[in-house]
């Protein structure tokens, strides 16, 4: 059995649970999505056929052309997945911490890539190579003229200290900006480069999960930030 699988499937199901609590009668379909997904890495991870846990069809809730969730049909299927678990092997509240924190990440992209990597047993340096991935793509998505940049060099073009040099202003107030330039070169300088270049074996899975949240605030970040043309050299 996968111990190290099944804690962390645990606490993504706890820390879905808890996402969930708040909505009123209908969730979005990327929690559904994410229970599915949970489901069935259990089912290839552990010698167990988990029936019955499956989420009907019919909790679908259409709404034009997106797709929802009927709220009380998730969440009964999450917490008997959760009770399961806790009553056939034993997993901890101890863990769910992690959970807890995971479901806190907003950026649907980055939840995506991750997810699954963390509710591995091992190898968590992968979730840093995606999470500075996505980072990346979300700074050539604005900057398409760069998209054959990377690294430290996709970071110099796209960010800089001065406000109105920055093609990427976060703010007009220069210690702000400086601030935000030096936090994402020190982010792709420290995680970015050693996880895209060899593997780091001692990457644990709570410091991958903290790595992963500070990358969404910088996704937040950028996700109000101004793009700004560039200045232009001629006369």
């Amino acid at each position: 059995m996968a111990k190290r699988y099944l804690e962390g499937a645990y606490a993504r199901l706890v820390g879905l649970e808890k996402a969930t609590v708040l909505a009123e009668h209908i969730v979005a379909y990327s929690y559904a999505s994410d229970y599915e997904k949970i489901l069935e890495g259990l089912r290839q991870n552990v010698d167990d056929k988990f029936e019955d846990f499956d989420l009907p069809s019919d909790g679908r809730w259409p709404r034009s052309d997106d797709v929802e969730y009927k709220k009380d049909v998730l969440r009964s299927k999450i917490l008997q997945l959760i009770e399961y678990l806790k009553l056939m092997y034993s997993a901890s509240d101890q863990i769910a911490e992690i959970g807890s924190v995971f479901a806190t990440i907003r950026d649907n992209t980055l939840r995506a890539r991750c997810g699954d990597l963390l509710a591995a047993d091992e190898h968590f340096e992968r979730v840093i190579n995606q999470a500075t991935l996505v980072l990346e793509e979300r700074l050539k998505s604005m900057l398409p003229e760069l998209a054959d940049s990377f690294g430290l060099t996709l970071v110099g073009k796209a960010i800089n200290a001065e406000p109105n040099k920055s093609r990427i202003q976060f703010s007009m107030n220069a210690a702000e900006q400086e601030g935000f330039a030096a936090l994402f070169k020190g982010l792709v300088g420290a995680f970015r480069n050693p996880s895209h270049h060899r593997f780091l074996a001692d990457v644990t899975r709570e410091q991958a999960l903290q790595i992963c949240a500070f990358i969404d605030n910088m996704l937040a970040a950028l996700h109000i930030a101004r793009v700004q043309e560039p200045i232009s050299t001629s006369n």
